[in-house]
């Protein structure tokens, strides 16, 4: 037999069989039966030989040489062992390896048809004739270079995907990390205050916020409460939460004299510390601050480029604005920020809220793109939170229910933006209106 150049198509003999009977009753007549000018070169080997060249081999994975075009004509005889047969059928399969069995009628139990189609194996009787085996084996040959152009396609693919589907992973936990890390420093829940009644909807449109809220009481008569909303989605936005959460400014202590520090000073020293953070100038933010005197229920407010907070109630009348007079946090260093004093009553709320509620109610007699346009009904859906009838269900319920309203809407598991929203009022039992840190 001429030397095998390892490049060239060939046809491999494998069988019991010892090689000079091997070669004269098949891979010879074979040969001189092929019906293509072009004639693979041709080998005999053993089962075991055959078996530890194709294991190692799979032309699929990167970094893995391919073998040579070849077909496997398999002699199946009971000289052969089941095992045997079954080791190469895996070789083959993992190797990509065409091939035929010949199996005689004494041996046809060692192999089930379904099993052989399965793995890729072409069996045939005993007696067939040396000129049909070569016509099956030109076809199984021809077909072989495409078979492993796709396979080899199919495992890139298959690679990509599992590394996408890594770095997703990776991604996932990171976000994880982020958030519980976001909930640790800032307020996720609004805390006790006797006098009052405060809650909350806090709805992220992702893992983390960029929405902000803060509500703490200063001293004996006074709570601070504070929203903020910075520019952008994810986790840049997140980050810059931290910042305004520690750089808001709420008290100076001289001595043992501590002064509260009122809205439009606090925006503005906040301004300054963020225009001079180091990094990239094209992180904003919008916030209203207000501080409350639980005494006379008046509240001392100042916003920054924020939406105008809502000031409703039974008794004046229907609701009104509270503008925000004062430029974005972030673009001017010497920005003045503008305060408005509201007397809140008995039965007046201060409701303050970030912009993403703009989009939360849509309109839903609107076409497809209309569905996602900015609408007027929010502000009467926030207003109806503190224009309660007396003795109606408490804030904590009225809020909940708000939440589910908005669970509800089109859109709500791919949120836009984050939703928040911040309502206070004088109530001597606020416990039944408190939401749970």
């Amino acid at each position: 037999m001429p030397a095998l150049s390892g490049s060239e198509p060939r046809l491999t003999v494998v069988s019991g069989l010892d090689a000079e009977t091997a070669e004269s009753r098949y891979l010879t007549p074979i040969l001189e039966s092929w019906p293509e000018d072009e004639v693979p070169e041709g080998r005999i080997s053993g089962f075991e030989s055959l078996n530890a060249e194709l294991s190692p081999h799979d032309p699929c994975e990167p970094g893995h040489r391919s073998l040579a075009s070849q077909a496997v004509l398999a002699v199946i005889t009971p000289e052969v062992s089941e095992s045997s047969v079954h080791r190469l059928m895996d070789a083959l399969r993992r190797s990509i390896t065409p091939a035929v069995f010949l199996i005689d009628s004494a041996s046809e139990g060692v192999i089930e048809p379904s099993e052989a189609s399965e793995m890729g194996v072409v069996v045939l009787p005993y007696s067939t004739g040396s000129s049909e085996l070569a016509r099956t084996l030109d076809v199984l040959l021809a077909r072989q270079p495409l078979i492993e152009e796709m396979s080899r396609e199919v495992r890139l693919a298959q690679l990509s995907q599992r590394s996408i589907a890594g770095e997703l992973d990776k991604l996932h936990k990171e976000l994880h990390e982020a958030a519980r890390m976001q909930q640790q420093f800032v307020q996720r829940g609004v805390p006790y205050l006797p006098g009052l009644n405060v809650g909350v909807v806090f709805r992220p449109a992702t893992y983390v916020s960029g929405d902000l809220f803060d509500v703490e009481r200063l001293d004996e008569h006074h709570v601070s409460v504070f929203l903020a909303d910075a520019v952008g989605h994810g986790v840049p936005a997140a980050m810059l939460t931290l910042f305004i959460s520690r750089a808001l400014p709420k008290l100076d202590t001289i001595g043992e004299t501590t002064r509260i520090i009122p809205p439009a000073e606090a925006l503005s020293r906040l301004n300054r510390e963020f225009c001079q953070r180091p990094g990239p100038g094209d992180r904003f933010a919008t916030a209203m601050y207000a501080v409350i005197d639980t005494r006379t229920m008046t509240a001392t407010i100042a916003g920054a480029g924020h939406p105008a907070a809502i000031i409703s109630g039974r008794n004046k009348g229907g609701s009104q604005r509270i503008d925000s007079e004062g430029p974005l946090l972030g673009v001017f260093p010497d920005a003045s920020f503008a305060e408005t004093r509201v007397e809140l009553g008995g039965e007046q709320s201060l409701i303050m809220f970030s912009d993403g509620f703009e989009t939360a109610f849509p309109d839903r007699n609107a076409g497809r793109d209309g569905l996602k346009m900015p609408t007027d009904t929010y502000i009467e859906r926030l207003a109806a939170l503190g224009d309660r009838e007396p003795g109606s269900a408490p804030l904590a319920e009225v809020l909940s229910m708000l939440e589910s309203e908005l669970d509800s809407q089109l859109g709500s598991l791919h949120r836009p933006d984050d939703v928040t929203a911040l309502i206070v009022s004088h109530d001597p039992s606020s416990a039944e209106g408190r939401l749970a840190a």
